[in-house]
This record gives C-alpha cells, structure tokens and sequence, in this order.
C-alpha cells in the first residue's frame, strides 16, 4: 500500500498545490476513498472557476456586482454561443408550426407535433437526470447539441431533395427530443457546478432574456421573413445556431474546466437503477423542495398550451397572417426578456414576497382572459408579453430555489424528477386543448373556440394560483423566517 499527492490537471492548471492531501491507495479503492478523491476534484473544479471570475468588472458600461455571473469571461462567452442557438430555435419553432398547419388547416395537428414533442420525454427524462449527474456534464451537452445539429442538416437535405412530406415532422419531433430533453436537464446541473449560488438568480434571469428571448425574437424575425426563406431557410438559419453551439461547446472548458464525476463501480441497469432511485430518495426526504419546484414547470406549460393555439389564432382569429404569428411569438420573447433583466433588481429592492409565485399566477390568467377578447395585434402582442412575463416569474423563482438548496450531485435527478411530472400533465392538456380548439364553437366566453381556448388556458392557471397558496406560499414563508432568524 502505497501513498501518493493528488494531482489534478483542470483548464491547463497544475491543482496540486489546491489540494495538499495525501490519501492510501489500495489496490482495489474503497467507496470512501473514492468519494474523498471526488470531493476534493470538485473543490479544485470550483476554485478553477472561481479564478475567472474578478471583483469589479464594467461590462457595457455598467459596474457589474459580485452576485452577476456577466462578471466572469466564461458565462460571457455561454450566452453568446447560446444566443445564436436560441435566434436559430425561433426560426425552427415557426417553420415546422406554419408549415404544418398551412398543410392541414386544423389546431389538431399542431396539437399532435407539441405531444410528439413531450411523450418521448416521459421515458428518457430518467436516464438523462442520472447521465447529468454521472458523466462529464460539458461532454454531455456537447454531445446532444451535435446530435440536434444533425438532425437539421438531414430535414434540410430532404427538403432539398424534394423527399419531405409535413407529416415527417412528427418523427422529427420524437427524434429531436432526445438530444434536448438530455441538453435541458444537464444544463442547470452544469451552471450550478461552475456559478456560486449567490449568482444562480442573475444566471436564471440572463439566461431568460437572452436565451429564450434570443428564441422568441428570432421566431419574430423568422415569420416576418417566412415568404422570403421558406421552410429550407428557416431549417438552415436552425441548423447555424446549433453549429455555432458545437463550437462554443468544445471551447468553453478553457474558463469552465471540466469536472470529474463521481466514480462508478460499474456501469448497466442495475447501476442506473441504484442511482435513479437515490435521485428519488432525495426527492421524498426534501418534500416541500420538490414541490416548490414544480411551480417552475409554469413557463413550460404556457409555452406548450400557447403553441397549439397561436398559429390558428393569428392566421383565422386575427386575420395576421405569418407575420402576425412571428410577431407575437416576438412579444412573448420581450416580455421574457423584460422579466429577466427587471426581476434581479425588483427582488434587490423589495425582497422575495411569499406571494409572487401566486400574484404571478394570477396575472398570466389574466393576460390569457385579455388575449381572447383582443381584436387588434397590437393589444395581442401587448397581453402576450404580459403573459410571458409573469410565467417567467415563476419559473426563475422556482428554478433557483432548486439550485440552490439541492445538492449539487443530485441535481440533474431532481430536475429530470420534476420535468417528468410535466410530462405526465402537459401531453393531456396539449391534447384537451388541441380538440377543444378545433370545435366548431366554445363553450365558455367565445364562439370562436381559438379565442375560448386562452380562456380555458387562464382556468388551468387559475387552478394553478389557488395550488400554490398551499405549495409555493408555506415553503417561501418558512424558508423567510429561517433566513430572518
């Protein structure tokens, strides 16, 4: 039995100095010193991160506070790279949506592509929750981001050879959720790796405006440009971004160090099984947590339920056409940007409320209420930034509570935990409000079952904010009074 200084090469950096220990090794290590070891990799992972990250920094011309991940040149670069895939997400999101509604002319196919978007994900959000926490996690997105790209290029080349049917959207769909199903599981587990959780909050609220902005915005300039691109347009400018993303991917390590995983004994189903089920253990033993977290699933789900009805919305309820579509998918981007960048500073100056996941609640059914009666653009593309906003709200709150008090270790298990209860529940409302939308009338405010069914959308959220006055309000009241104490 022999002893040996640990070692280890992170970003080009000699880490034996960041860890002076010396620990036995024995010919076949045992479980404690193999979580030793990991322990102290991951502590020198931190500091390696850490080191990018300077005091003061101005960064377009404003005095960045230490708690603003912007501060670091690594998250700089992973919202730029990102940017760019989101601008290219917005393009897919209306070529495949206007493409195939411009084919059948009914809510329910849209319906069909948005559940052939989310069953998949039912079975693979497991696997991927134990991946992310087992595996090299920068790989792992590197990995998905590639197998997307792919997957563009090959729908670009049919279109292109003239083999493309609408209908092969579907098996896109169920192909295509196996790479970003893996991507948005492992990616809040790979931030909380690498940001303090002092700056999980700005990363949450950066990453909404820009991100999912940068993807809604892109949809706006997408359905403006439709009649100039075309589908394989459209394709193309998706397929750039997800490249642009490879790239970024492969160089990021050189501020975001890889970290090592913790090791396995052996690797099969009945190792994945183990490790799923101490994902789940987790879950149980932090009840209150977990069902706080799933408030964070409120931006999905009004995402999921606008998509099924807002290409028929703008092109029959509206009379706008794509551009019409485009554009009020560019207001829901505003309204998300607005919500991330104003958020921070909102919650900087007046605290966190117990209330506001349910006030926000509230205000997204009453943006739904305010969609269905607007006759005009203009007002719609004014309630829909509302209605993004207020999702948003929740959603950051939410997901930031979980990052931060969760393990990191077990990270990538809980959020595939809570993405699995949506997709339990999202393909049942997709569907229920798929058909309820192509019924010759409503049943509630409207004639026009399009316009009734963003009624019916503010119910759902309705029944959401009366829920959270006994899952989100208690949690944040107890989670004040410890803090307070």
């Amino acid at each position: 039995m022999s002893s040996a200084k640990i070692t280890t090469k992170l970003g080009g950096a000699d880490w034996a100095k960041v860890i002076p220990a010396t620990v036995s090794h024995p010919t076949s290590p045992s479980e404690r010193h193999k979580k030793y070891i990991y322990s102290l990799c991951m502590k020198a992972c931190r500091l390696a991160s850490e080191s990018d990250a300077p005091r003061n920094v101005c960064c377009l011309g404003m005095k960045l506070s230490e708690n603003n991940p912007l501060r670091r040149t690594g998250y700089r670069f992973f919202m730029l790279f990102h940017l760019a895939t989101s601008i290219g997400g917005g393009f897919h999101f209306v070529a495949s949506h206007w493409v195939l509604y411009d084919e059948t002319k009914s809510a329910t196919s849209t319906a069909w592509l948005v559940l052939s978007y989310l069953m998949p994900s039912l079975v693979l959000l497991p696997f991927c929750g134990v991946l992310a926490d087992c595996c090299n996690r920068r790989k792992v997105l590197l990995l998905s981001t590639i197998y997307v790209l792919a997957l563009d290029v090959l729908l670009v080349v049919m279109m292109a050879w003239g083999a493309f049917h609408p209908t092969h959207l579907y098996v896109y769909a169920v192909l295509m959720t196996s790479g970003s199903a893996l991507f948005w599981t492992t990616l809040p587990a790979f931030l909380r790796e690498h940001l303090s959780k002092a700056e999980l909050l700005h990363a949450n609220s950066l990453n909404t405006a820009l991100m999912q902005g940068g993807y809604l915005l892109g949809a706006g300039v997408a359905g403006i440009l439709y009649g100039h691109l075309g589908a394989i347009g459209s394709f193309s400018v998706a397929a750039t971004g997800f490249a642009i993303a490879g790239f970024g991917w492969i160089f990021i390590r050189r501020w975001f160090p890889d970290c090592p995983r913790k090791p396995k004994g052996s690797v099969g189903l009945r190792s994945f099984f183990k490790e799923f089920a101490e994902g789940v253990g987790y879950a149980r033993a932090n009840k209150p947590l977990f069902f706080y977290a799933l408030f964070g699933l409120a931006p999905g789900y009004a995402a999921h339920m606008s998509n099924v009805l807002l290409v028929g919305f703008s092109r029959d309820s509206l009379r706008a056409g794509s551009e019409g579509f485009g554009l009020l998918d560019m207001s829901y981007g505003i309204g998300a940007m607005l919500c991330g960048l104003v958020l921070p500073l909102f919650l900087k100056r007046f605290g966190m409320r117990p209330t506001m996941p349910t006030i926000a609640l509230l205000g997204i059914a009453t943006s739904c209420i305010l969609v269905s009666f607007s006759h005009s653009l203009a007002f719609a593309m004014l309630c829909f930034a509302g209605f993004a906003l207020f999702a948003q709200v929740v959603g950051i709150l939410a997901n930031t509570t979980l990052q931060r008090q969760c393990k990191e270790e077990v990270l990538g298990r809980l959020v595939s935990l809570v993405n699995v209860v949506q997709y339990l529940l999202a393909p049942i409302l997709v569907w229920g409000l798929g058909i309820y939308a192509a019924s010759p009338k409503g049943h509630l405010l409207h004639e026009d079952s399009l316009r009734d069914g963003f009624v019916a959308v503010a119910i759902f959220f309705l029944l959401l904010a009366a829920a959270s006055l006994f899952g989100a309000y208690p949690f944040l009241k107890n989670q004040k009074e410890e803090t307070t104490n």
